[in-house]
């Protein structure tokens, strides 16, 4: 994703909004995955630079059925990302736990829309990567 920085057109490294419908049990769910760059690691914030994460709302905005989006949003103060996605309709399936082993922040999230009702959510640390594995399950809310 093509994104402005301080004026500029940027793209260090690709940055993909991947979504998938799935069907199951009858019923089309709708699958997306992100991962977004990591402007506190260049002294700013992505409050500052809102692009990628608009980009994305926007999509969100798009779906009224059964919707999850996982990833790696990297966002320092997440708390900023939660209200704004919230403002969507999308809760995250939790906040608490640190996901990153490198420095105390919840960078991943796995976030849902009503249609549907978080019944688990964990943590899994692994020493495979520098991301805690983030596993949540869903039923259908009606």
């Amino acid at each position: 994703m093509e994104f402005d920085f301080f004026g500029e057109k940027k793209t260090p490294t690709d940055r993909l909004l991947i979504t998938a419908g799935v069907e199951i049990g009858g019923r089309t769910v709708r699958l997306m995955n992100t991962h977004l760059l990591a402007f506190f690691m260049l002294n700013s914030s992505s409050e500052e630079h809102r692009i990628q994460r608009d980009l994305v709302e926007q999509e969100l905005r798009k779906e009224d059925g059964p919707t999850v989006l996982t990833g790696d949003f990297n966002v320092s103060k997440h708390e900023s990302l939660l209200e704004q996605y919230g403002a969507a309709g999308y809760q995250t399936a939790q906040s608490t736990e640190i996901t990153w082993r490198r420095r105390p922040y919840v960078l991943d999230h796995v976030f849902y829309n009503s249609p549907l009702r978080c019944v688990n959510c964990e943590v899994h640390p692994t020493p495979s990567s520098d991301h805690h594995v983030l596993v949540a399950d869903f039923e259908f809310a009606d």
